[in-house]
């Protein structure tokens, strides 16, 4: 096989010429400076053109941009001043409330002490009249018992009729002869009909002008005074033993009507004794009786006496 060389170079024999080739060289190069010129300055101006093409348009931009900033600020400006505004008009509110508020605070602390000064007032008028109320009941029970005491001496005669000038005096004296007793004029110290005509007619001088309107409930009783305790208690004791006494007994003409001799209570005794006999009754107390104007209950022959004086006394019976 041969062996074939490699294509004879341009540059034939053993060393290149130097010269020649650098003489080419700088006529590319001085070739390629001759056009380079025309490209590049046109480039150069739309470079320049787009440079300042651009700058407008950023400029453009910008503008607008701070148009719109400035109004922005200019918006957020107001507002803040508005803010601002409503800020201080609070702030003067808040302070007025504090203001306000101190006030109605100072107001409570008064109202507070007066409260309590009116508390200890009240407290005080309380506790006066609690005494008061106290004192008085303890009065009206003493002016009750003096007024009871004041009638120890008398004598109560129920249902006996009113007749047009009748003698009281002579009356009792009838009722004493009748049950045994032996009264004297001085016995007596006074005869005289306690008024308690309701809705019967009546004459002048108080006294009802017929028998036939009288009703028990509503004739004036009789009371007797003695001079002599001892001896009205000797006069109720033989009414008692006699019983079942009657306007008969009593010397009075017409129809026969109860009549009924006690100890002379007060108005309020004698709605006490009513109510201890209602009560006693309910509760089968055998015995409930007057003695000396005391009311007395027992409930059987053994049982212990109850003595009733006052409406809490009520509560005793059981």
């Amino acid at each position: 096989m041969s062996i074939q060389r490699s294509p004879p170079h341009k540059y034939s024999g053993s060393q290149p010429d130097l010269s020649k080739l650098r003489e080419e060289a700088l006529l590319n190069v001085s070739d390629r400076k001759r056009k380079m010129p025309e490209c590049s300055c046109d480039f150069e101006d739309k470079f320049s053109q787009l440079q300042q093409n651009l700058i407008a348009s950023i400029n453009v931009t910008l503008e607008k941009q701070n148009k719109n900033i400035q109004s922005a600020l200019d918006l957020l400006r107001d507002d803040l001043k508005g803010f601002r505004q409503e800020m201080r008009d609070i702030k003067d509110k808040i302070q007025n409330l504090t203001i306000e508020h101190t006030k109605i605070n100072n107001e409570i602390r008064d109202l507070k002490s007066s409260n309590t000064i009116n508390n200890n007032k009240i407290d005080s008028v309380t506790k006066s009249a609690s005494e008061m109320q106290s004192t008085i009941k303890d009065l009206s029970e003493q002016l009750q018992v003096k007024e009871q005491q004041g009638r120890l001496n008398n004598l109560e005669i129920a249902g006996v009729p009113i007749r047009k000038g009748e003698n009281l005096i002579n009356i009792v004296h009838n009722i004493a002869t009748k049950i045994g007793f032996p009264l004297t004029s001085s016995d007596i110290d006074y005869v005289h009909r306690v008024r308690r005509f309701t809705s019967n007619k009546s004459n002048s001088d108080g006294q009802a002008s017929g028998e036939s309107s009288q009703d028990s409930s509503t004739i004036p009783n009789i009371i007797i005074r003695f001079t002599q305790r001892k001896r009205k208690s000797e006069m109720l004791a033989a009414v008692r033993a006699r019983r079942e006494l009657t306007s008969a007994d009593a010397g009075l003409d017409g129809a026969s009507k109860p009549i009924f001799i006690n100890d002379h209570l007060t108005p309020q005794n004698k709605l006490l004794f009513r109510q201890a006999r209602l009560l006693g009754k309910e509760k089968d107390y055998k015995f409930i009786w007057l003695s000396d104007c005391k009311i007395l209950m027992r409930k059987s022959d053994d049982s212990k006496v109850i003595h009733i004086s006052n409406i809490q006394d009520l509560a005793k019976i059981k």
